[in-house]
């Protein structure tokens, strides 16, 4: 996947323009240079490198345990990040473009 396709999808669920490449860049260091929506490591999964109870959640979600299509990585990021991280949502929304790697990266809740 390019960095400007998943922009769009991110665009797509409702993330500002700011917010969405900052997510990209987020997800360029989780899953490769190469947006690898099929990445897997001992840390973690997808274009997100979701761990524990996101991965959990992302593949139930989606029905499956093994690659999860970007579409549905993306629609799950969008409903989860706020679910799970409302005070650093907030922030980023308004425009601290360092809340999602410092919050849902490093797993900090506010």
């Amino acid at each position: 996947m390019t960095a400007p396709a998943l922009i769009a999808l991110l665009i797509a669920v409702g993330f500002g323009e700011p917010q969405a490449r900052a997510i990209a860049d987020y997800s360029g260091t989780q899953s490769g240079p190469k947006l690898d929506a099929c990445a897997k490591s001992p840390m973690g999964d997808g274009l997100f490198g979701l761990t524990r109870q996101l991965r959990r959640d992302l593949h139930r979600e989606a029905g499956t345990q093994g690659c999860v299509a970007p579409d549905a990585q993306v629609a799950f990021i969008a409903q989860a990040w706020p679910r799970y991280y409302p005070h650093c949502a907030a922030r980023f929304a308004a425009g601290d473009l360092h809340a999602f790697r410092r919050c849902f990266g490093l797993g900090e809740r506010s």
